[in-house]
């Protein structure tokens, strides 16, 4: 009786070892096949590999690289490092200052961030070597900290502004 009973309970390990075994791959085999084309005819398209760096615009900005086209500066620049706008703003600034149009302010920024900018400016076209300015961006709008040819409180702009040392270049050195 005991054998019986013994037989029996092999049997049903056995079958429920089976089952198991056949599920397993049942699963393994749907999982696998997952990526296979469902209808015989049916061809799989290719796979992509995106490439970081590979997302260039029609401009050759970088977009995964956090570069974006700035149309006033004719660049990509990423907008957390530099202000698009801040040729406008600066100019805006200077032709305020000396009571001028913009078409008769030209700058060139040498160097910039977010908040600060330093370069040259010249009133108009024709006219001699011009002066440099140093501009700050106070409440999303730029003011000119300092224009011209003269001498500079390099003190007073140190302890107020905090230009880069690469942007006082020419004027605090």
């Amino acid at each position: 009786m005991r054998s019986k009973c013994y037989n029996e309970n092999m049997k049903k390990i056995i079958v429920i070892v089976i089952l198991m075994a056949l599920l397993f791959a049942a699963g393994y085999l749907l999982s696998k096949n997952k990526s296979q084309p469902i209808f015989q005819n049916q061809t799989p398209t290719p796979t992509t590999i995106q490439v970081v760096g590979g997302d260039r615009d029609i401009h050759g900005c970088i977009g995964s690289a956090g570069y974006s086209w700035c149309e006033a500066k004719q660049k990509c620049l990423r907008i957390f490092e530099e202000d698009c706008q801040s040729i406008e703003g600066i100019k805006t600034a200077l032709a305020n200052k000396y009571n001028k149009t913009l078409d008769k302010v030209f700058i060139e920024i040498s160097h910039e961030n977010p908040q600060y900018a330093a370069g040259s400016v010249k009133f108009g076209q024709d006219e001699g070597p011009g002066g440099a300015f140093l501009a700050t961006k106070i409440s999303g709008t730029w003011e000119i900290v300092y224009d011209g040819n003269g001498s500079i409180d390099c003190n007073k702009i140190k302890q107020t502004y905090e230009f880069t040392q690469e942007m006082l270049v020419g004027f605090c050195d």
